[in-house]
């Protein structure tokens, strides 16, 4: 009677091993399914922004040329840590890295519209409006399923299997508040 016992707990603890990993891993897939959903977004705004410096390129002054360059530059390097961040999902520092390149971007957005003609100001505004006004709602899903992946990852006694499993928590994506400049 004792050996059925332990055969029942046996096959208790490996059913709940089961079950625990399989909500894992469902969980950390949605987080990642909601990951790429932002970075399609995210990287859409930021081509349609490149296209546009590209044909202002086309049309500028020379005394305009370094300004938009500029914004090329900043422009790829978000386009970078997007692609660092797509390859090391989760990762804190790839998602800080896009965090700084963004901030950077929109700073050289600011510094480019105080210089360019007033012809093309409002270009370069309405661009980063649209690039700030869409990112945040996107990443709205991406924090919700992050959160409940978190968790799940504390909850014991699935920490422990997550901790064998080497799962990390995955990061919330927390873009800085802009204050609007004062006309």
């Amino acid at each position: 009677m004792g050996w059925l016992i332990l055969v029942v707990l046996v096959l208790l603890v490996l059913c709940w091993a089961v079950g625990a990993n399989n909500r894992l891993v469902r969980l950390r897939a949605e987080v990642m399914r909601q990951w790429a959903l932002v970075d399609t977004i995210w990287l859409k705004w930021l081509l349609r922004f490149q296209g546009s410096v590209a044909a202002r390129q086309i049309l500028a002054w020379s005394s305009e040329m370094d300004d938009l360059q500029s914004l090329q530059d900043a422009c790829e390097a978000v386009v970078e840590a997007l692609a660092d961040a797509r390859q090391q999902m989760l990762d804190a520092d790839s998602q800080q890295k896009l965090l700084q390149r963004h901030e950077a971007l929109m700073q050289c957005i600011d510094d480019v519209a105080t210089r360019v003609p007033v012809t093309i100001r409002p270009y370069l505004q309405s661009a980063q409006t649209r690039i700030l006004q869409n990112i945040p709602p996107a990443l709205v899903p991406y924090h919700q399923a992050a959160v409940l992946y978190n968790d799940a990852l504390t909850q014991a006694p699935a920490c422990w299997l997550a901790r064998r499993r080497g799962l990390q928590p995955a990061q919330l994506l927390r873009l800085p508040v802009r204050v609007e400049a004062q006309a």
